[in-house]
């Protein structure tokens, strides 16, 4: 019996593909494949469009082997007219020749009881092998160790007050892969957030730089990390352009003008919302926000019209604007002089939020940068507006 319902669960299996265009994209390109059933939902991604047939099925077959698909499809079945249901998301990169995945499944994955299970796979697609964390690196166990000490210095300050149950280490095995950052997965019985979720945490790679392998031929250097890390003059301002033309950063799942609600729901705040210059401004739990807020209006009016206004980041790494590393000098350098340059008093500083020194502000396409550097002239925080 079972067997005939996953039979037909499979033939109910609807794909979202992308739309037909004049010019077909060329390589390999992410199908989303979703299956909905009485309250349970799946969704994992497929690739298409590899050269190679046998091999994007090897690649396809790894995927779901990953994600556990087949077990979690079962288990929707099992759970028909369960009160507690299963649903499974993922997020993914695909960037040269590197697919990189994290699916979370959540609800009643294994019992009656819900909980949340993260599982995640990366893949070079020109041999379909997967990708272990020690190929990130040119030395495995130094590159843990300052993961490790990255943990216990940085994050866990930052979270500790703010968790019902947490265990930075050991460093979980399960990680996903951007060309921005490493982010680590964990067991929920290891990280639990307050919101009583399994808990992640993100590094960018240049926090990461001095133990990464970005030589020809590497994961991370297919990955285009480098592009990341090193502000190139000649092309900075159209790279600029074209990264934050869909009105958010790259590996920030938020953009301007969206529900405050709508994600403060799915990622749940890390602490209360703080009043500064701008309006108020969010902290969420999700690893992807660590060291990024969301500022929206001062909230006097309903809580469901409340959008981002402003998404600020006092962590990152942008096509070489790295924060920590990046000086002011070098920055107008590759984008010329700024629109407008303002110098920010302690005073001034202390209501938005940020250290004293100088604020460079420059419209690129549809939205505007804030480059703010701190009194030595390091880029220290950016701002990014309407």
């Amino acid at each position: 019996m079972l067997k005939r319902i996953f039979a037909l669960l499979l033939a109910l299996v609807t794909l979202t593909l992308p739309a037909l265009a004049d010019d077909p994209p060329q390589g390999p390109q992410v199908t989303d494949v979703a299956l909905d059933l009485l309250g349970s939902s799946i969704h994992y991604p497929q690739l298409t469009g590899m050269a190679d047939a046998d091999l994007q099925k090897a690649v396809n077959d790894a995927i779901m082997q990953a994600g556990q698909i087949e077990k979690r499809i079962n288990r929707m079945a099992v759970l028909m007219t369960a009160p507690v249901k299963l649903n499974v998301s993922y997020v993914c990169t695909l960037t040269g020749n590197v697919f990189s995945c994290a699916f979370l499944a959540d609800g009643a994955v294994e019992t009656t009881r819900s909980t949340q299970v993260w599982n995640a796979v990366s893949i070079d697609l020109a041999t379909g092998e997967a990708i272990p964390l020690g190929a990130l690196f040119t030395d495995e166990a130094e590159a843990r160790a300052l993961l490790e000490a990255l943990l216990l210095e940085q994050v866990a300050p930052e979270q500790s007050a703010h968790l019902a149950a947490g265990n930075l280490l050991p460093l979980p095995e399960t990680f996903f892969l951007t060309p921005q950052g490493l982010t680590l997965c964990y067991p929920m019985e290891q990280f639990r957030t307050l919101s009583d979720r399994a808990g992640t945490v993100t590094f960018l790679w240049t926090e990461l730089r001095e133990a990464l392998d970005l030589t020809e031929g590497s994961p991370l250097h297919a990955l285009n990390v480098g592009q990341t890390l090193t502000l190139d003059e000649a092309a900075a301002r159209e790279q600029l352009t074209a990264a934050i033309a869909h009105g958010g950063f790259p590996g920030v799942p938020a953009i301007i003008g969206q529900s405050v609600k709508e994600l403060t729901d799915r990622y749940a705040q890390l602490t209360d919302n703080e009043l500064c210059e701008a309006g108020r401004m969010f902290i969420l739990e999700d690893g992807a926000f660590r060291g990024v807020y969301l500022i929206t209006d001062q909230l006097t009016d309903s809580w469901d019209k409340s959008v981002v206004n402003i998404i600020r980041a006092d962590r990152l790494n942008l096509h070489g604007l790295c924060t920590g590393h990046t000086t002011l000098a070098q920055w107008r350098a590759a984008l010329g002089e700024p629109d407008a340059s303002i110098t920010t008093s302690a005073r001034s500083a202390e209501s938005w939020r940020i250290v004293p020194g100088t604020s460079d502000f420059y419209t690129l396409g549809d939205y505007r940068l804030r480059l703010h550097a701190d009194e030595d002239g390091v880029l220290r925080t950016v701002f990014l507006m309407k």
